[in-house]
């Protein structure tokens, strides 16, 4: 979508354009990643056996891709917290979906977080193409209700994560991904 707005007036006439949407950044979402989030969406039939998936820039910077090296897969709660928080890079944005199992006093929920992680020590060009691709991102993830950005590996932790889960609501978290708070 394209804006113009025209001002004119006795001294200048000046023209603004914004640009929103993919042209903001020239960053594309690959399909891959639109793929893996629906079918993190779908809870039955599932195809995809991630419980977390992390999204980088391709090496072009062209577009968002999954990363292939960075997973944790459903069946495998093994250190999940700690697995998790060594997976993100200190010198580099990225996104990540989860998909988190947490109980309440009054029943077991399964939701999808969006993490948007922007390191103070990343390259400032990276953060800038983040910034502006972030948006167009949260577009094509609809349905997601909880999004947790962060800028540090202090931010995050299980009580956190805990917080941001149950944003607006009148629920006590008894525990998140097998991990007691």
């Amino acid at each position: 979508m394209n804006i113009q707005i025209e001002l004119t007036g006795p001294t200048s006439s000046t023209q603004f354009t914004h640009i929103s949407g993919p042209k903001a950044s020239g960053v594309r979402v690959d399909d891959s990643v639109i793929y893996l989030f629906q079918d993190m969406k779908c809870t039955n039939p599932r195809k995809s056996n991630k419980k977390v998936a992390f999204f980088c820039f391709s090496s072009d910077e062209k577009s968002i891709i999954v990363d292939p090296d960075k997973e944790i897969l459903i069946d495998d709660n093994t250190n999940f917290f700690p697995r998790l928080k060594a997976m993100f890079p200190l010198d580099k944005c990225c996104y990540v979906l989860m998909d988190i199992h947490y109980i309440t006093q009054e029943t077991g929920k399964d939701e999808l977080i969006f993490v948007m992680w922007a390191p103070e020590d990343a390259p400032i060009k990276e953060k800038l193409m983040f910034a502006s691709s972030k948006n167009y991102l949260k577009e094509k993830f609809k349905g997601i209700k909880k999004y947790w950005e962060l800028h540090s590996l202090d931010e995050l932790t299980i009580e956190a994560l805990g917080e941001k889960l149950t944003v607006g609501q009148n629920s006590n978290i008894k525990s998140v991904e097998g991990h007691l708070l």
